[in-house]
């Protein structure tokens, strides 16, 4: 194999274009990839004063999402053992995309997939991402919100979709309700799975998240999608919406002013209130097994200051100004199998990065 240019020969002088990288000796590809995407809350699953859903959400930099996309004679998917369940999925996908943009043929690589169905967006993080790196290397210039209408997402929250050109924390304002909203609104309070594809919901709060280290817990709970996620939606909602009320004020009187003031004790009181007090985040951690509820219950009795679950979970993530009483006790959490994984992270204060990767750098892999 030639070598290639070294890092000072890719960075001189301005970047040429896809098409023209592609006529020159070497092959190039395109590599992005994404944050996690961490859920606090949704914030109305009432709908009665005329929106639905939002969520405040953070991006965090471990677990990721990485694909690569390079050219090639056909169209094909591979996938890592996170990914494995959406292979179908992204191979019907890709063809859409590549349909509505009329793209070359392109070999997806996932390099990097998150966790399934634990609270970290998997699934729309990964169809971003890899709709991303398809339209870079085929040229187009689409917006996120323009690749999540050809995946189907962005129905409900705005998490994955906002976080991907935004990083940090954000709260974003959901979508408004139908005029026949009233008449079911169980019809239209589902999962993002069972939503459709809807305009990217305004962002209502975004800002660099403070340089708190999180601390992410994976409980051994139950990993809830799909149809009994459905059925979960359709028997709890709509809340009252007094507890809508309530979950709104915690989080744009509480949690958003104490993330944007770097107040790390009103941000643990305020994380812990949507936590613990919060109508529709009790109801999700009331369906997790034992498990997760003894580590969200044990855990501010062991050094962590504050706690939430991810979602459905069963993804904890976690602040502590006593990380070595916190780690010691999730380590006995290990040992007896309660817990299956711990780590620390911290917050990614930048979109999804896309980058041109030339085939000599991956090509011996």
């Amino acid at each position: 194999m030639r070598a290639g240019p070294d890092a000072s020969t890719l960075s001189a002088g301005p970047a040429p274009s896809f098409s023209e990288l592609r006529s020159g000796d070497e092959g190039w590809s395109v590599r992005v990839t994404s944050a996690a995407r961490l859920s606090f809350t949704l914030i109305d699953l009432n709908g009665e004063m005329g929106r639905k859903n939002g969520m405040a959400s953070l991006a965090v930099a471990a677990p990721s999402f990485r694909v690569l996309a390079t050219p090639s004679k056909k169209m094909s998917v591979v996938t890592d053992d996170n990914a494995s369940d959406y292979k179908e999925i992204f191979e019907d996908y890709l063809q859409r995309l590549r349909r509505g943009i009329k793209g070359d043929p392109a070999k997806i690589v996932v390099e990097a997939g998150l966790p399934r169905h634990s609270g970290f967006g998997s699934k729309t993080t990964a169809l971003l991402s890899i709709g991303k790196a398809y339209a870079a290397l085929n040229e187009r210039n689409m917006t996120t919100e323009e690749i999540a209408i050809y995946a189907g997402r962005a129905g409900t929250s705005g998490g994955s979709v906002n976080l991907t050109d935004r990083g940090g924390f954000i709260c974003d304002g959901g979508h408004r309700v139908t005029n026949d909203f009233s008449d079911d609104p169980k019809k239209y309070l589902v999962p993002s799975r069972f939503a459709r594809a809807g305009r990217k919901p305004p962002v209502l709060v975004s800002t660099a998240f403070p340089n708190w280290p999180i601390l992410m817990i994976m409980p051994a709970g139950e990993h809830i999608h799909g149809q009994p996620e459905a059925d979960f939606f359709r028997k709890e909602l709509p809340i009252p919406l007094v507890e809508a009320r309530k979950t709104a004020h915690a989080v744009f009187m509480g949690l958003a002013p104490a993330v944007v003031e770097g107040d790390y004790e009103a941000f643990c009181i305020a994380f812990n209130r949507i936590t613990f007090d919060t109508y529709f985040k009790q109801k999700q951690i009331g369906i997790q097994n034992p498990k997760v509820h003894k580590v969200l219950n044990e855990s501010r009795k062991n050094g962590i200051d504050a706690i939430g679950m991810s979602s459905m979970g069963p993804g904890c993530f976690s602040f502590t100004r006593n990380p070595s009483k916190a780690v010691g006790w999730l380590k006995e959490m290990k040992q007896e199998g309660t817990v299956s994984d711990y780590w620390f992270t911290r917050a990614t204060n930048t979109a999804a990065s896309v980058e041109r990767v030339p085939d000599w750098a991956f090509a011996s892999k």
